[in-house]
């Protein structure tokens, strides 16, 4: 009898769902793209996009905070409150762009999953490459539409497109046009309008906001 009950509580628990242990994520500093945290007592270095062996994927990182994705929730540590107490869902992604000595933003952008530098410019209409680095992004050019473009050094043979992915952070954005020149104009991928148009942007102390629309 006693040998029965044992056999009928290990059923009984083994018909529960399994225990789900919370796992204790710190962030510890942040350089650039990339963040240091502390999980489960490991130290762990992540990039962007990049998830440790215990799950922890850092989506998005900024200078003041560390957006991660744990058990398919999102949860925003800052260095102020670097603890993971609870998962809650963050707002809206955002992005935050230091200027540099030229008063230029610049920041990483991931095209069509491929990493790229571009520089945010609200006078150019459409995300534009120079062909070295279109290529370099495996980017299918016997598809695009020719057109032509005005340039400072007269008019150009270039090819509009549609990118399937732009992300920037934790910022993504689908179907997004692009140019590309034939040439190695512009020397900076440039991040247009076909991108900016379709985030929410705002300049606050020197600093430029990109923030995901709902």
């Amino acid at each position: 009898m006693k040998a029965l009950h044992i056999l009928l509580a290990l059923l009984t628990l083994s018909a529960l769902p399994p225990l789900v242990f919370a796992q204790q994520v710190r962030l510890q500093a942040i350089f650039g793209t990339s963040a240091m945290f502390d999980i489960d007592g490991r130290q762990r270095l992540l990039k962007s996009g990049k998830t440790s062996p215990e799950g922890v994927k850092l989506l998005s990182v900024t200078s003041d905070y560390a957006v991660v994705q744990i058990d398919g929730r999102e949860q925003k540590l800052t260095l102020a409150s670097p603890v993971a107490a609870s998962y809650a869902t963050v707002d809206r992604a955002e992005v935050r762009l230091n200027p540099d000595s030229r008063g230029h933003y610049n920041t990483t952008a991931w095209i069509n999953g491929r990493r790229v530098d571009v520089m945010v410019d609200t006078g150019a209409s459409s995300i534009a490459f120079n062909y070295p680095t279109a290529k370099s992004l495996g980017l299918d050019l016997t598809r695009a539409q020719p057109i032509t473009v005005s340039t400072a050094s007269g008019v150009e043979r270039a090819y509009r497109l549609q990118l399937s992915s732009v992300t920037i952070g934790g910022i993504t954005v689908h179907n997004v046009e692009a140019t590309v020149l034939g040439n190695d104009f512009p020397q900076v991928t440039l991040l247009g309008n076909s991108f900016l148009s379709r985030v929410d942007m705002q300049q606050r102390d020197g600093l430029l906001l990109l923030r995901a629309r709902d």
